[in-house]
């Protein structure tokens, strides 16, 4: 064992100095908090400049009159008092904006009614601000001769809290019923990209072992399972940590875009769907990394290598094909069977547990079935392995391959 984190050790320093490597890792959460920014700064530049009286010209007489909105919605950040003043024509309205006593005017068209659409002028274009400004002001003007505590409630008509009958978790509209939603299908989409990116360098870095003769220097101390095994959690290492950086740019691209404008309080990580999520993401990523490293043994070179290693990609990417019919019937036996396959157990479960309640006897039959599985594919790959040390530059023959394992 401590050989085998030797060699993993000794894996993740060399390659994780590499000038690829760093900029591939730090290059793309530079540019996520870069366009955070940017996008925070331009909403709010547009959000501060918007004007607040607003004019406006009702051709169809029989709109109520509307003399104040006010806007708060927490998720973009409104938080802004509108004035809106009635004038009887166009020249009217105009006449105000030209003079600086409006931001703008809206024309009510006489067929509005019959579904003709308004028309807003200004200079300026309308911001988010201003249009969901509009939108509430229009609302609030069909309703002729209404009291003040009516529109109020009709801005905030409920708020929901969901609470989960077996379990009594309690999760509030808004943040925390998005994050409660997107957590699993956040976890599902990291462990694709794990799986596109990361198993790529399994079997070429098991090529470039026998390129470079390596192992005639090191297989007289080390046994075929401490090699691969460091190998392959060298390199797990490596994709973690490359992954781990690009959540955290992420998150602060997205704290950094939303500043100051989500409410956190009260905010509930699912702990159910993070502990599931871990429990089946580790144990399926190492079987795709060993699977990776098999191909890479029996391939003859690099280029076979990262040809056979297209073929995990592709198995990775798999669930998606089949989310038509594992999210139409969430429960059904397709989505059931893909969650106990241990190659796409990780991506339709935690996909599932967005949409329904996964039973958890399927989740710990699914664990156990993938760590099995991690468990004969180690078994196997040391075996092939074993077969593939004295050929240099060949490839395995499907018959040289069930040799070594008959005679394993």
């Amino acid at each position: 064992m401590r050989k085998m984190w030797l060699v993993a050790l000794t894996t993740y320093r060399k390659r994780v100095r590499s000038g690829m490597f760093l900029i591939l890792t730090f290059g793309l959460p530079v540019l996520m908090i870069a366009a955070g920014a940017v996008g925070f700064l331009a909403v709010s530049a547009g959000n501060g400049d918007a004007p607040t009286t607003i004019g406006y010209v009702d051709h169809t007489g029989e709109l109520a009159a509307v003399e104040t909105v006010r806007l708060e919605e927490a998720l973009v950040n409104l938080d802004q008092t509108l004035h809106f003043v009635a004038y009887d024509s166009m020249d009217a309205a105009e006449a105000a904006y030209l003079n600086g006593e409006i931001g703008g005017f809206l024309l009510i068209p006489d067929d509005y009614f019959e579904g003709q659409p308004v028309t807003y002028y200004s200079d300026a274009e309308a911001g988010t601000v201003i249009q969901e400004g509009l939108r509430l002001f229009l609302r609030r003007s069909q309703l002729v001769e209404q009291p003040q505590w009516l529109f109020e409630r009709l801005d905030d008509a409920a708020t929901y809290t969901y609470v989960a009958q077996g379990s009594g978790e309690v999760v509030s509209e808004g943040v925390g019923l998005i994050v409660r939603l997107a957590t699993p299908a956040f976890l599902a989409i990291i462990f694709m990209l794990a799986v596109v990116f990361g198993t790529s360098q399994m079997g070429a870095a098991i090529i470039q072992e026998k390129d470079q003769r390596a192992m005639e220097m090191i297989i007289t101390s080390l046994r075929p399972m401490e090699l691969v095994g460091g190998k392959v959690l060298g390199l797990t290492l490596l994709s973690l940590t490359q992954f781990a950086i690009w959540t955290a740019g992420g998150i602060i691209a997205l704290f950094l875009g939303f500043s100051n404008q989500l409410d956190l309080q009260g905010l509930a990580l699912p702990w159910n769907a993070l502990f599931w999520g871990f429990l089946l993401i580790i144990p399926g990523y190492f079987l795709f990394a060993m699977l990776a490293a098999g191909l890479g043994i029996i391939a003859g070179n690099s280029q076979q290598a990262q040809q056979l290693a297209g073929l995990m990609s592709l198995l990775g990417l798999a669930p998606i094909y089949l989310l038509g019919p594992i999210l139409s019937n969430p429960d059904g036996p397709v989505a059931v069977g893909l969650t106990l396959f241990p190659l796409t157990s990780p991506i339709v479960a935690l996909m599932r547990t967005v949409f329904t309640a996964v039973p958890t006897w399927q989740m710990a039959a699914a664990f156990a079935i993938l760590v099995v599985s991690l468990a004969f594919t180690i078994w196997l790959v040391t075996r092939i392995f074993r077969a593939a040390m004295l050929n240099y530059g060949k490839a395995l023959r499907p018959r040289q391959v069930w040799r070594a394992l008959r005679q394993a």
